[in-house]
């Protein structure tokens, strides 16, 4: 019967937590919704909300998620595009390897295979 009171000891302070949990979440909804926002709300052209504040700008480390969000990024030096563009010419992209005489193009995906 150990195990039993244990598992029962631990299936309570599990519920205890969730209704603390939830208790919690509702509390701060309510604080939400009474405080809310002060002010207006205002929209962009895409009918995203502009923040009162002017939100910090995403480092140069994280490109890819500045463009994601639409940050505009400062334009490249051309020095190094024309770099970028030099190694993209460089780089040259093999051939496909013709198909052998025994490789059927469309092979029967019901054939077993031999």
């Amino acid at each position: 019967m150990g195990f039993m009171d244990k598992a029962k000891q631990m299936a309570e302070q599990a519920q205890q937590k969730i209704e603390e949990t939830q208790k919690q979440f509702n509390d701060g909804q309510a604080a939400k919704s009474q405080g809310g926002t002060t002010g207006t709300v205002r929209y962009d052209a895409n009918g995203r909300v502009i923040p009162s504040e002017p939100a910090a700008q995403p480092s140069a480390s994280e490109p890819a998620v500045a463009e994601a969000v639409g940050v505009p990024q400062p334009p490249e030096e051309p020095q190094a595009q024309a770099q970028a563009q030099a190694e993209a010419e460089e780089t040259p992209v093999p051939p496909p390897a013709p198909p052998r005489d025994d490789m059927n193009a469309t092979p029967d995906p019901f054939k077993p295979i031999q």
